[in-house]
């Protein structure tokens, strides 16, 4: 071989080899990449299948108490409009609208209280209206009940009425039945009975077997244990209420259970009615990258077993029960558009009403009156 051959040789396998390590730098920084990709998402998908009990912090400084009023740290949450409540270790207090502000602090109505209050106790700022002492104040006969359900016992509020068609009240992720005590009073005065239940993974209910939130795609057979228990105990219709999960748990209930027939009407607050979407949301939200997001849904999909598409109502057939909808403008929770497109797709059976300025599950406190009033006009015209 000439001596140019054999340089074009040696070119062409060095040229050989730069490839083969290019190929195999290349790879493993593939492998590294997909092994950094999965081991967050496997993280992630924790995050979504995480059980969540939301605990009180007492942080937020009281400054001064009047004789009708009680002057608070300004935040995001104590300039909203509306009616909330504060709790401190020793009370609770109904909060109402705002008085007065300043750059630091507001004044708002101090509207009840079950305890002393003084300048410098710290407080905690809830959407939950009517907790612990001031759930007297309702004036209802508030009972104690368990409904079994297939993991076991789980405690309900049970208040009777004159009529046969039972409410049952599904509270959120993370939170307990005292979320639904703002709509009591308001459903007792028409004669309504009302149950609010627990379901698994709740304080005082079973655990899942695997441990995880299966936000809704298991939890409704809670629920359908307990439409069972007032079947049994006398209700002849049903009207379910839900707020945020709690919404989630209805809707796969009324595609998956018998007892979806004996439903007459359906109330959702901030509903979850699309949990991929809700997760894509919250992602984009905390600047999750949408690669990240995506692969933790599939992680969670395999450690649980949840079918999303499932828990998807934009493309799930409706059963066409009348339904009123509630969103709060200001949701960061829970994706708005979702509830405008399904609200626009059904507008034969849902009644719907955007509330301003209400951030999630807050359309009842940002307008008590006007919210009690379109929920009484909506039972009527459902014939409820």
């Amino acid at each position: 071989m000439s001596t140019s051959g054999v340089a074009l040789t040696m070119r062409k396998g060095l040229r050989y080899r730069v490839v083969r390590v290019v190929l195999g730098i290349l790879l493993v920084v593939v492998l590294l990449a997909g092994t950094v990709v999965g081991g967050i998402s496997v993280y992630f998908s924790s995050v979504i299948l995480q059980v969540i009990h939301y605990l009180p912090t007492y942080s937020l400084a009281v400054t001064a108490v009047g004789v009708d009023t009680v002057t608070l740290q300004r935040t995001a949450e104590t300039q909203a409009p509306g009616v909330f409540e504060i709790d401190w270790p020793s009370g609770q207090a109904i909060v109402g609208p705002m008085t007065t502000s300043d750059a630091s602090t507001v004044t708002r109505q101090l509207l009840q209280m079950t305890g002393p209050l003084s300048r410098g106790t710290l407080s905690y700022w809830t959407r939950r209206v009517y907790s612990g002492g001031l759930k007297e104040s309702l004036g209802l006969s508030i009972n104690e009940v368990q409904i079994k359900g297939q993991l076991g016992m789980m405690p309900a509020w049970f208040v009777p009425g004159k009529l046969a068609t039972w409410v049952i009240l599904v509270h959120g992720q993370g939170v307990t039945r005292e979320e639904s005590l703002r709509v009591f009073k308001p459903l007792a005065q028409l004669g309504l009975p009302l149950l609010a239940i627990s379901y698994r993974n709740d304080r005082g209910s079973p655990a899942s077997p695997d441990g995880f939130d299966h936000l809704g795609d298991t939890e409704w057979q809670d629920l359908e244990a307990a439409t069972q228990y007032g079947l049994v105990h006398g209700a002849q219709h049903l009207v379910l209420y839900g707020w945020s999960k709690g919404a989630t748990i209805v809707e796969a209930f009324l595609h998956r259970s018998a007892n979806a027939r004996s439903v007459q009407a359906v109330v959702l607050d901030a509903p979850i009615l699309d949990v991929r979407a809700t997760i894509a949301y919250q992602a984009q939200e905390r600047a999750v990258p949408e690669i990240i997001a995506r692969s933790a849904e599939v992680a969670a999909s395999i450690r649980s077993g949840m079918n999303f598409d499932n828990l998807d109502q934009l493309h799930q057939r409706q059963m066409r029960i009348p339904m009123l909808l509630f969103h709060g403008t200001n949701d960061t929770t829970t994706p708005i558009a979702v509830s405008d497109a399904f609200a626009q797709a059904h507008p034969d059976f849902v009644t719907y009403k955007r509330v301003p300025n209400a951030e999630h599950t807050e359309a009842w406190n940002a307008e008590p009156q006007e919210y009690d009033r379109e929920l009484a006009r909506f039972l009527r015209m459902a014939g409820v």
